[in-house]
Formats: structure tokens, sequence, C-alpha cells
């Protein structure tokens, strides 16, 4: 069996399978489905019949399930917005990075036992990973963080996230965040999850806000209220303004958005008082990943 063929036949499939039910679940009717897929809704119908705990035995046993989980929620929400062509290509790399990591090797092997593809490697070097530039940017300043011995005195208690976004951004499926958080472990970091398209709903959004009104502040990372370090960065020249406090979450992201718009100069910082069960947090805006996390560790000086 080829790898495509592998892929054809096994993955492809489930993912797809998946990827319906979760567009039927937000709902979508089965002609709007297949109309996106381009299927017939007696397919679409065929597929709703299938058992997702079965889909999600199979991915256990492959070792891929949480991968998978991920991936098969943004391309639901690409497909939510008509983006068909953003579908494809994800669709497409994401099975090319499968093989080209080996992650389908062992399940390969299981289903064509024969002796010559004990020691094969063929899709190492055949299948280039995809890299996208954005998620690269993003998996840089989590490196440059994690470097720094101190940086977990900067970590919220609710945990932190690092965001950038693509030149033209328009929703948080156009901006890569951690798929988990960064939290902390006693004096720790740690580092949970994948940066991933729509990976960080809340930060995204706060980002998003900012970029509707200055384009080139595409990135952001959040770090814990600290008047010290408030009084730092604002020594260092960047423009700080003050958000909250809040009543409750709903109004937090209402109120961010005044805190915004009320705003001449371009903000680098806000530093957010939070509110009855919501931590204060800082957040810091930049032209991209890095910058922001060195603008975090002025905090450290």
């Amino acid at each position: 069996m080829l790898p495509h063929e592998l892929i054809a036949k096994h993955i492809a499939p489930k993912i797809k399978l998946l990827v319906i039910k979760r567009l039927y679940e937000k709902g979508l009717g089965q002609d709007k489905i297949a109309k996106l897929l381009g299927l017939t809704q007696p397919m679409i119908s065929k597929y709703l019949r299938y058992r997702e705990d079965e889909v999600y035995f199979f991915l256990e046993e492959s070792n891929i399930r949480e991968e998978i989980e991920q991936i098969v929620e943004i391309l639901s929400h690409y497909l939510e917005d008509g983006n068909i062509l953003g579908y494809i290509t994800t669709f497409s790399h994401f099975m090319n990075t499968l093989l080209a990591r080996g992650s389908l090797c062992e399940f390969h092997r299981k289903i064509d036992p024969r002796d010559e593809l004990k020691n094969c490697s063929i899709c190492l070097y055949l299948f280039t990973p995809f890299t996208d530039p954005v998620i690269e940017e993003v998996k840089k300043a989590l490196n440059l963080l994690s470097l720094e011995p101190n940086a977990a005195k900067l970590i919220p208690n609710v945990g932190s996230n690092i965001v950038a976004a693509k030149k033209n951004a328009k929703s948080i499926m156009d901006i890569v965040g951690l798929s988990g958080a960064i939290v902390k472990e006693g004096k720790r970091l740690v580092i949970v999850g994948e940066p991933i398209y729509g990976g960080s709903k809340h930060t995204a959004s706060v980002l998003l806000s900012v970029m509707k009104k200055w384009r080139n502040k595409r990135a952001c990372i959040v770090i814990s209220y600290i008047e010290e370090c408030i009084e730092k960065l604002r020594d260092s020249g960047l423009n700080v303004v003050y958000s909250g406090p809040h009543r409750n979450l709903k109004s937090l992201i209402k109120e961010l958005e005044n805190t915004i718009d009320r705003s001449y100069l371009p903000i680098d910082v806000i530093a957010d008082r939070g509110g009855i069960g919501l931590e204060p947090v800082v957040y810091i805006f930049a032209e991209n990943a890095l910058e922001a996390v060195r603008r975090s560790l002025i905090c450290l000086r």
C-alpha cells in the first residue's frame, strides 16, 4: 500500500467524518455541509450514521487523537467561514506532515506486515512537513521566553499565551496561539499544547480589537499584573493604558474594546485590573511575537 493510499483509505475519511459531525453539531444542515465538501446529501447522511467513538478508538491506536481533534476544529471553522481553499490547503498539509514525521509508520506496518517494510523510512524524506511562518514565529517566541530563567515570575495564575496574527487577520482563525497555555509549576515555566490557528480565543479576540485600529500590532503576550512591571514598561517608552475593574467576563471584552477606542495613540500595553473572579493581567502588544516577548522581559531587568 502506497503512503497516499494509506491516507486516502484509513485517515482522511475519518477526519472528514469528524468534521461533518462537528459542522452538524454547530447547526449546519446536511445540504449545506454537502455543498461545502463537494459531496451529495445522501453521502453526508451516511457519514453521520457512523459512530464517533469507533473513529476515536482507531485514532487512539494510532497515537494521533489529540492532533486530529485540533485539526478537526480548525477545518470545521474554515468550512463555516466558506473558506474552501483554506480547508483543502490545511487538510493536505496536515496529511503530509503526518507522513513526514513518521506518525503513521507503525500503523502502516500493522496492516501491511511484509518484511520489506520493517525498516522503511521513505516518508521521512519523501514528504516535507508543513511550516507556516506565523506558527514558526510563535514557536520562536515561546523558545525565547523559555530560555529566560525567571520567566515563571511573569506568568499569571490563570496561565499565559502568546498570539500572532496573519497580516490581514479578520477572525480568531487567522491568529496563532497555543492550544493549551503557558503555566508555572513552582519556579518552572511549562508550555502546554502546540501553536495552532484559533488556539487562544480570548487573547486572540483582544488582539483583533487592537488590530482594527493599528494593523501593525499583530502580536500579544499576557503576563502577570505587577505594578513595578507596569512602571518599567512605561519608563521604557511604551504607551500604557488601564482597563477595569470589570463586573464579569462578558463586560471585560466590551470594556477592553472601549479602552482601545478611546486611545488616540497606538497602545503598547493594556494593564487590566480584572474584577470579581477575574485575575488582573497585562497585555503587551508588538509588531511580532518575538518583540512582544522581549518587551515582557523588560519587567525582569
